[in-house]
Protein backbone atom coordinates (compact mmCIF):
# COMPACT_ATOMS: atom_id res chain seq x y z
CA UNK A 1 0.00 0.00 0.00
CA UNK A 2 1.16 3.58 -0.62
CA UNK A 3 2.99 5.20 2.26
CA UNK A 4 1.38 8.33 3.68
CA UNK A 5 3.12 11.66 3.16
CA UNK A 6 3.12 12.04 6.95
CA UNK A 7 5.36 8.99 7.41
CA UNK A 8 7.69 10.15 4.65
CA UNK A 9 7.96 13.59 6.25
CA UNK A 10 9.05 12.03 9.55
CA UNK A 11 12.12 10.66 7.79
CA UNK A 12 12.72 13.73 5.64
CA UNK A 13 12.88 16.02 8.68
CA UNK A 14 15.61 13.96 10.33
CA UNK A 15 18.32 15.65 8.27
CA UNK A 16 17.70 18.86 10.22
CA UNK A 17 19.17 17.20 13.31
CA UNK A 18 22.53 16.90 11.54
CA UNK A 19 22.75 20.55 10.50
CA UNK A 20 25.14 22.87 12.27
CA UNK A 21 23.03 25.90 13.00
CA UNK A 22 22.34 28.49 15.65
CA UNK A 23 18.63 27.66 15.47
CA UNK A 24 17.44 25.57 18.38
CA UNK A 25 15.78 22.46 16.96
CA UNK A 26 15.47 20.67 20.29
CA UNK A 27 11.69 20.85 19.89
CA UNK A 28 12.04 18.51 16.90
CA UNK A 29 13.94 15.94 18.95
CA UNK A 30 11.25 16.21 21.62
CA UNK A 31 8.60 15.69 18.96
CA UNK A 32 10.21 12.43 17.86
CA UNK A 33 11.04 11.04 21.30
CA UNK A 34 7.80 12.13 23.02
CA UNK A 35 4.96 12.86 20.61
CA UNK A 36 5.69 10.15 18.04
CA UNK A 37 6.97 7.58 20.55
CA UNK A 38 4.13 7.82 23.06
CA UNK A 39 1.31 9.52 21.14
CA UNK A 40 1.13 7.61 17.86
CA UNK A 41 -1.06 4.52 17.56
CA UNK A 42 0.41 1.04 17.25
CA UNK A 43 -0.74 0.91 13.63
CA UNK A 44 1.03 4.20 12.82
CA UNK A 45 4.23 2.93 14.44
CA UNK A 46 4.01 -0.27 12.40
CA UNK A 47 3.70 1.84 9.23
CA UNK A 48 6.81 3.84 10.19
CA UNK A 49 8.85 0.71 10.81
CA UNK A 50 7.59 -0.94 7.63
CA UNK A 51 8.59 2.14 5.63
CA UNK A 52 12.12 2.05 7.07
CA UNK A 53 12.40 -1.58 5.97
CA UNK A 54 10.93 -1.03 2.52
CA UNK A 55 13.50 -2.57 0.13
CA UNK A 56 12.71 -0.39 -2.90
CA UNK A 57 12.03 3.35 -2.63
CA UNK A 58 12.28 3.40 1.15
CA UNK A 59 14.34 5.82 3.25
CA UNK A 60 17.39 3.54 3.36
CA UNK A 61 17.87 4.13 -0.37
CA UNK A 62 17.75 7.92 0.05
CA UNK A 63 19.10 8.76 3.49
CA UNK A 64 22.81 9.05 4.22
CA UNK A 65 24.38 6.64 6.75
CA UNK A 66 24.45 9.47 9.30
CA UNK A 67 20.74 10.15 8.74
CA UNK A 68 19.93 6.46 9.20
CA UNK A 69 21.73 6.52 12.56
CA UNK A 70 19.66 9.53 13.59
CA UNK A 71 16.51 7.74 12.39
CA UNK A 72 17.28 4.84 14.72
CA UNK A 73 18.25 7.11 17.62
CA UNK A 74 15.36 9.57 17.51
CA UNK A 75 12.55 7.77 15.75
CA UNK A 76 12.72 3.98 15.66
CA UNK A 77 14.20 3.05 19.06
CA UNK A 78 12.19 5.54 21.19
CA UNK A 79 9.06 4.49 19.30
CA UNK A 80 9.67 0.80 19.92
CA UNK A 81 10.60 1.28 23.59
CA UNK A 82 7.40 3.23 24.18
CA UNK A 83 5.41 0.70 22.18
CA UNK A 84 6.69 -2.15 24.35
CA UNK A 85 5.90 -0.17 27.52
CA UNK A 86 2.38 0.42 26.19
CA UNK A 87 1.88 -3.25 25.28
CA UNK A 88 1.79 -2.56 21.52
CA UNK A 89 4.59 -4.92 20.50
CA UNK A 90 2.31 -7.57 19.02
CA UNK A 91 0.86 -5.02 16.59
CA UNK A 92 4.13 -3.30 15.74
CA UNK A 93 6.48 -6.28 15.62
CA UNK A 94 4.67 -8.57 13.21
CA UNK A 95 6.40 -11.69 11.89
CA UNK A 96 7.02 -9.94 8.57
CA UNK A 97 8.59 -6.92 10.29
CA UNK A 98 10.82 -9.10 12.48
CA UNK A 99 11.96 -11.12 9.47
CA UNK A 100 12.79 -7.91 7.59
CA UNK A 101 14.78 -6.47 10.52
CA UNK A 102 16.84 -9.64 10.92
CA UNK A 103 17.51 -10.21 7.22
CA UNK A 104 17.94 -6.61 6.06
CA UNK A 105 19.54 -4.81 9.00
CA UNK A 106 21.30 -7.38 11.19
CA UNK A 107 23.93 -8.40 8.67
CA UNK A 108 27.18 -9.33 10.45
CA UNK A 109 29.16 -8.85 7.23
CA UNK A 110 27.89 -5.32 6.52
CA UNK A 111 30.44 -2.49 6.72
CA UNK A 112 28.54 -0.37 9.22
CA UNK A 113 29.99 2.65 10.99
CA UNK A 114 30.59 2.39 14.74
CA UNK A 115 27.54 4.57 15.43
CA UNK A 116 25.36 2.37 13.21
CA UNK A 117 26.63 -0.81 14.89
CA UNK A 118 25.71 0.57 18.30
CA UNK A 119 22.16 1.51 17.26
CA UNK A 120 21.55 -1.82 15.50
CA UNK A 121 22.81 -3.74 18.53
CA UNK A 122 20.41 -1.72 20.69
CA UNK A 123 17.61 -2.52 18.27
CA UNK A 124 18.46 -6.23 18.32
CA UNK A 125 18.63 -6.19 22.13
CA UNK A 126 15.21 -4.55 22.34
CA UNK A 127 13.72 -7.17 20.02
CA UNK A 128 15.23 -10.07 21.98
CA UNK A 129 13.98 -8.71 25.30
CA UNK A 130 10.45 -7.93 24.07
CA UNK A 131 9.70 -10.42 21.27
CA UNK A 132 11.95 -13.42 21.97
CA UNK A 133 9.17 -15.99 21.53
CA UNK A 134 8.59 -14.81 17.95
CA UNK A 135 12.30 -14.73 17.15
CA UNK A 136 13.02 -18.38 17.95
CA UNK A 137 13.51 -19.21 14.28
CA UNK A 138 16.03 -16.35 13.96
CA UNK A 139 18.23 -17.27 16.93
CA UNK A 140 21.18 -18.22 14.74
CA UNK A 141 21.14 -14.87 12.91
CA UNK A 142 20.73 -12.91 16.15
CA UNK A 143 23.65 -14.50 17.98
CA UNK A 144 25.86 -14.36 14.87
CA UNK A 145 25.29 -10.61 14.53
CA UNK A 146 26.10 -9.90 18.18
CA UNK A 147 29.00 -12.36 18.44
CA UNK A 148 30.68 -10.79 15.44
CA UNK A 149 30.78 -7.47 17.28
CA UNK A 150 32.30 -8.98 20.43
CA UNK A 151 35.52 -9.01 18.41
CA UNK A 152 35.29 -5.29 17.74
CA UNK A 153 38.17 -3.01 18.62
CA UNK A 154 35.66 -0.25 19.40
CA UNK A 155 34.72 -0.24 23.07
CA UNK A 156 31.12 0.98 22.81
CA UNK A 157 29.90 -1.48 20.17
CA UNK A 158 31.73 -4.30 21.95
CA UNK A 159 30.02 -3.57 25.27
CA UNK A 160 26.63 -3.18 23.54
CA UNK A 161 27.26 -6.60 21.97
CA UNK A 162 27.87 -8.08 25.43
CA UNK A 163 24.56 -6.65 26.65
CA UNK A 164 22.88 -8.15 23.59
CA UNK A 165 24.43 -11.60 24.10
CA UNK A 166 23.47 -11.59 27.79
CA UNK A 167 19.85 -10.90 26.85
CA UNK A 168 20.08 -13.74 24.34
CA UNK A 169 21.42 -16.15 26.99
CA UNK A 170 18.71 -15.13 29.45
CA UNK A 171 15.98 -15.89 26.88
CA UNK A 172 17.31 -18.88 24.91
CA UNK A 173 19.15 -22.11 25.59
CA UNK A 174 22.82 -21.47 24.83
CA UNK A 175 25.87 -23.77 24.88
CA UNK A 176 27.45 -23.72 28.33
CA UNK A 177 30.88 -23.01 26.84
CA UNK A 178 29.62 -19.75 25.34
CA UNK A 179 27.84 -18.71 28.54
CA UNK A 180 30.94 -19.26 30.65
CA UNK A 181 33.14 -17.49 28.11
CA UNK A 182 30.89 -14.41 28.21
CA UNK A 183 30.62 -14.42 32.01
CA UNK A 184 34.37 -14.69 32.56
CA UNK A 185 35.08 -11.99 29.98
CA UNK A 186 32.66 -9.64 31.74
CA UNK A 187 34.20 -10.39 35.14
CA UNK A 188 37.58 -9.37 33.71
CA UNK A 189 36.29 -6.17 32.10
CA UNK A 190 36.47 -3.37 34.64
CA UNK A 191 37.79 -0.37 32.69
CA UNK A 192 35.97 2.82 33.80
CA UNK A 193 34.64 3.66 30.33
CA UNK A 194 33.10 0.19 29.97
CA UNK A 195 31.71 -0.04 33.50
CA UNK A 196 28.04 1.01 32.95
CA UNK A 197 27.37 -1.41 30.08
CA UNK A 198 29.39 -4.21 31.69
CA UNK A 199 27.35 -3.82 34.87
CA UNK A 200 24.16 -3.89 32.81
CA UNK A 201 25.28 -7.04 31.00
CA UNK A 202 26.24 -8.82 34.25
CA UNK A 203 22.95 -7.87 35.90
CA UNK A 204 21.12 -9.53 32.99
CA UNK A 205 23.33 -12.61 32.79
CA UNK A 206 24.00 -13.45 36.45
CA UNK A 207 20.38 -14.22 37.47
CA UNK A 208 20.20 -16.67 34.55
CA UNK A 209 23.36 -18.58 35.53
CA UNK A 210 21.84 -20.96 38.12
CA UNK A 211 19.43 -22.15 35.42
CA UNK A 212 21.83 -22.10 32.47
CA UNK A 213 24.92 -23.45 34.33
CA UNK A 214 23.60 -25.60 37.20
CA UNK A 215 25.93 -27.35 39.63
CA UNK A 216 24.81 -30.81 38.55
CA UNK A 217 26.70 -33.43 40.55
CA UNK A 218 29.27 -30.90 41.74
CA UNK A 219 29.11 -29.01 44.98
CA UNK A 220 29.57 -25.65 43.27
CA UNK A 221 28.65 -24.65 39.71
CA UNK A 222 31.40 -23.66 37.27
CA UNK A 223 30.45 -19.97 37.30
CA UNK A 224 31.01 -19.84 41.08
CA UNK A 225 34.37 -21.60 40.67
CA UNK A 226 35.46 -19.12 38.02
CA UNK A 227 34.36 -16.17 40.14
CA UNK A 228 36.53 -17.38 43.00
CA UNK A 229 39.39 -18.26 40.64
CA UNK A 230 39.55 -14.69 39.34
CA UNK A 231 39.38 -13.27 42.87
CA UNK A 232 42.27 -15.48 44.02
CA UNK A 233 44.47 -15.16 40.94
CA UNK A 234 43.74 -11.59 39.87
CA UNK A 235 42.57 -9.99 43.11
CA UNK A 236 45.92 -8.22 43.44
CA UNK A 237 44.31 -5.67 41.11
CA UNK A 238 42.08 -3.52 43.32
CA UNK A 239 39.78 -2.42 40.44
CA UNK A 240 39.29 -6.09 39.52
CA UNK A 241 38.44 -6.97 43.11
CA UNK A 242 36.01 -4.07 43.48
CA UNK A 243 34.31 -5.02 40.21
CA UNK A 244 33.54 -8.55 41.45
CA UNK A 245 32.50 -7.53 44.96
CA UNK A 246 30.06 -5.02 43.49
CA UNK A 247 28.50 -7.86 41.50
CA UNK A 248 28.16 -10.02 44.63
CA UNK A 249 26.55 -7.16 46.54
CA UNK A 250 24.02 -6.58 43.75
CA UNK A 251 23.06 -10.29 43.71
CA UNK A 252 23.47 -11.57 47.29
CA UNK A 253 20.80 -14.26 46.99
CA UNK A 254 22.57 -15.92 44.06
CA UNK A 255 25.86 -16.18 45.97
CA UNK A 256 24.40 -17.12 49.38
CA UNK A 257 24.61 -20.90 48.94
CA UNK A 258 28.28 -20.52 47.91
CA UNK A 259 29.18 -17.88 50.51
CA UNK A 260 31.86 -20.10 52.08
CA UNK A 261 33.86 -19.62 48.88
CA UNK A 262 33.85 -15.84 49.24
CA UNK A 263 33.55 -14.70 52.86
CA UNK A 264 37.25 -15.24 53.74
CA UNK A 265 38.32 -13.19 50.71
CA UNK A 266 35.70 -10.55 51.52
CA UNK A 267 37.05 -10.16 55.05
CA UNK A 268 40.66 -10.07 53.87
CA UNK A 269 39.92 -7.39 51.28
CA UNK A 270 38.20 -4.94 53.67
CA UNK A 271 41.46 -3.26 54.68
CA UNK A 272 42.57 -2.77 51.08
CA UNK A 273 39.22 -1.45 49.93
CA UNK A 274 38.07 0.80 52.73
CA UNK A 275 40.66 1.60 55.39
CA UNK A 276 43.56 3.25 53.56
CA UNK A 277 43.99 6.95 54.31
CA UNK A 278 43.47 8.01 50.71
CA UNK A 279 40.53 5.67 50.02
CA UNK A 280 37.78 7.07 47.79
CA UNK A 281 34.33 7.52 49.29
CA UNK A 282 32.84 4.91 46.94
CA UNK A 283 35.37 2.35 48.13
CA UNK A 284 34.60 3.09 51.78
CA UNK A 285 30.93 2.61 50.98
CA UNK A 286 31.73 -0.73 49.32
CA UNK A 287 33.64 -1.88 52.41
CA UNK A 288 30.61 -1.06 54.57
CA UNK A 289 28.31 -2.91 52.16
CA UNK A 290 30.57 -5.97 52.20
CA UNK A 291 30.53 -5.99 56.00
CA UNK A 292 26.75 -5.65 56.03
CA UNK A 293 26.42 -8.50 53.52
CA UNK A 294 28.59 -10.84 55.60
CA UNK A 295 26.42 -10.11 58.65
CA UNK A 296 23.19 -10.51 56.65
CA UNK A 297 24.33 -13.86 55.28
CA UNK A 298 25.15 -15.04 58.82
CA UNK A 299 21.72 -13.96 60.09
CA UNK A 300 20.13 -15.82 57.18
CA UNK A 301 22.13 -18.94 58.03
CA UNK A 302 21.13 -18.75 61.71
CA UNK A 303 17.47 -18.31 60.86
CA UNK A 304 17.59 -21.32 58.57
CA UNK A 305 19.24 -23.35 61.32
CA UNK A 306 16.58 -22.29 63.83
CA UNK A 307 13.80 -23.29 61.47
CA UNK A 308 15.48 -26.63 60.90
CA UNK A 309 15.76 -27.13 64.68
CA UNK A 310 12.09 -26.31 65.23
CA UNK A 311 11.07 -28.72 62.48
CA UNK A 312 13.38 -31.78 62.36
CA UNK A 313 12.10 -32.71 58.92
CA UNK A 314 12.85 -29.25 57.50
CA UNK A 315 16.57 -29.91 57.10
CA UNK A 316 15.98 -32.99 54.98
CA UNK A 317 13.35 -31.22 52.90
CA UNK A 318 15.62 -28.21 52.48
CA UNK A 319 18.47 -30.37 51.25
CA UNK A 320 16.17 -32.12 48.79
CA UNK A 321 14.80 -28.83 47.49
CA UNK A 322 18.03 -26.85 47.59
CA UNK A 323 19.39 -27.56 44.13
CA UNK A 324 16.11 -27.06 42.16
CA UNK A 325 15.50 -23.87 44.14
CA UNK A 326 18.94 -22.57 43.24
CA UNK A 327 18.24 -23.38 39.62
CA UNK A 328 15.19 -21.11 39.59
CA UNK A 329 17.45 -18.03 40.07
Amino acid sequence: PPVSMHVQLLFMMLSICLERTLVDFSFLRTFYTKEVATGYSAEAKADILAYLLKPQGGPRSRLSPEELVVALQLLILPMLRAGVAQGQQDTILTPAILWAVVTQLLDPAAAYSEAMKVELLRLSTLLISSAHTRLVDHRKELIKFAWNHLKSEESLSKQCAYVNVCHFISKYETPSKIILQVYVALLRTFAPDARPLVRQALDILTPALPKRLPAGDHRYPTWIKWTKKIIVEEGHSLPQLIHIWQLVIRHPRLFFSSRAQFVPQMVNSLNRIGLAANTAADNRKLAVELTALIIAWEHQRQQAAQRAGADPGAAARGQAAKRPADGDG
